[in-house]
C-alpha cells in the first residue's frame, strides 16, 4: 500500500507536466499558430536558423538547443527558488515556464521585436509541433542539469553556447541580449553570415 502511495505520488508531477503542452497547443491554435510548415516540406528536422520559412516550423532546429538551455536555467532557479519541492514537481514548474514562455514568444508583440532587433527579419512565429519540440528540448535540458549537478551543467550550458555561436551566430545568452538591448554591431555581425 505504501509503495503504491508513493508511485502515484511519483506521478503526479508527471502527469501534470505532460498535461501543461496539451493546454499550450490549445492556446497556440487559439492564437492562429499554425501546426507545421507552411511550404510542405515534413522533415522533422531543418538545418537553417537565418531568413528562411522553414525555421522554427520544424520539430526541431538549430534553435532547439537554445531550449536544452532554457531546461538547465529552469533547473538551476527552480532549485533555488522551489527547493523544497521534489524534483519532479520543479520539473512540472520548468515544463510549464517552458510554455507560458512559447505562448508568449509567438505573441505579436515578441514577433515584432525579434523582426526589429534580431537578424530573424521573416521571423513568423513558431509552428505548434516547433514549440512542442522546444518543450521537450527544455525537459531534455532540465534532466541533464538535474543529472549533471551545478558545475558540469555550467560547462555544459557554455560549451552548447560557444558551439551556438559560432555555427549560428546566434545562442541563448545573445537572444536575451538582443531582445532586451539590441546593439546594431551584432545584428551586422549576425546578417553578414
Amino acid at each position: 500500500m505504501i509503495e503504491r502511495t508513493a508511485s502515484k505520488r511519483n506521478f503526479r508531477p508527471l502527469a501534470a507536466a505532460l498535461a501543461v503542452p496539451v493546454l499550450m497547443i490549445l492556446a497556440l491554435r487559439f492564437e492562429g499558430r499554425i501546426w507545421w510548415c507552411k511550404l510542405g516540406d515534413y522533415s522533422i528536422y531543418v538545418n537553417e536558423a537565418w531568413n528562411s520559412g522553414h525555421t522554427s516550423q520544424h520539430l526541431f532546429d538549430p534553435y532547439t538547443f537554445t531550449h536544452v538551455l532554457h531546461g538547465v536555467l529552469f533547473c538551476w532557479l527552480a532549485g533555488l527558488i522551489f527547493y523544497k519541492l521534489s524534483a519532479g514537481w520543479r520539473f512540472f514548474v520548468a515544463v510549464l515556464a517552458e510554455s507560458a514562455w512559447e505562448i508568449l514568444e509567438n505573441s505579436n508583440f515578441i514577433i515584432e521585436k525579434y523582426r526589429e532587433n534580431t537578424a530573424s527579419l521573416d521571423y513568423f512565429g513558431d509552428s505548434v509541433f516547433n514549440s512542442l519540440g522546444d518543450v521537450a528540448a527544455c525537459a531534455l535540458g532540465f534532466w541533464i542539469a538535474l543529472r549533471l549537478g551545478w558545475w558540469k551543467s555550467l560547462a555544459f550550458f557554455l560549451l552548447v553556447e560557444i558551439i551556438l555561436l559560432v555555427w549560428i551566430r546566434d545562442g541563448l545568452l545573445l537572444n536575451i541580449l538582443m531582445l532586451v538591448y539590441p546593439l546594431d554591431a551584432v545584428k551586422r555581425w549576425q546578417m553578414n553570415f
